[in-house]
């Protein structure tokens, strides 16, 4: 069964550099108030705005610990992504993590993936691939939910790679999108496409 969370974020002037944050557990508490199954988190900006998705029954999203190790190099840093916060199951394990941040459009290629997620697309360690393994799940009116994979590349060409699951969305009247990053051990597929096709930006 699957329960509703509701999540406000801001719009941010610019496109800010890489969020080296890490989180290692679910210990840092619920961002927001909860009144049943719905969750909603603020966030300091001028312009907010809401998204919605479904989560497995019991799961909750928290505040990412401020003291958590900052690496890179690690599954769910969400690299290149702001205001990131950690997705945890019903037995308190950490298994995602979703964050939002702006792009900059460009005249005729608005829509484009390569224009959209090329901060998170790009990364020669970390990244979400946006071509081989790309499918758009859900068309809104605003854009497009697709999954992907994340891809973690470990010591170079020769050293060993992580995949996790990824779901990219985005708005083109705010140039806002979300990604979630998710723990390919511990999400199923079925789930990341849950979420995918569940989530909704909302006025």
């Amino acid at each position: 069964m699957n329960t509703k969370k509701r999540v406000a974020s801001s719009v941010l002037a610019a496109v800010m550099g890489i969020s080296l944050l890490y989180g290692t557990g679910c210990s840092a508490g619920q961002p927001s108030s909860q009144k049943g199954t719905e969750t909603v988190m603020e966030f300091p900006a001028a312009e907010a705005f809401t998204i919605a998705f479904d989560l497995p029954e019991g799961w909750t999203v928290q505040t990412r610990d401020a003291e958590a190790g900052q690496d890179t190099g690690e599954p769910l840093a969400l690299a290149s992504v702001t205001s990131v916060y950690d997705i945890c199951n019903d037995r308190g394990a950490l298994v995602g993590a979703v964050g939002y941040s702006p792009y900059q459009p460009y005249e005729g290629e608005r829509d484009a993936p390569a224009v959209v997620y090329a901060t998170v697309r790009m990364g020669s360690v970390y990244r979400f691939d946006t071509d081989e393994s790309y499918e758009v799940v859900k068309e809104t009116a605003v854009g497009a939910n697709a999954v992907m994979d994340v891809i973690l590349q470990e010591g170079g060409a020769g050293g060993s790679t992580t995949r996790n699951r990824g779901v990219l969305a985005y708005d083109r009247d705010r140039s806002v999108f979300v990604a979630f990053e998710l723990d390919a051990a511990q999400v199923t597929a079925e789930q990341q496409r849950s979420i995918a096709s569940s989530l909704e930006f909302q006025e």
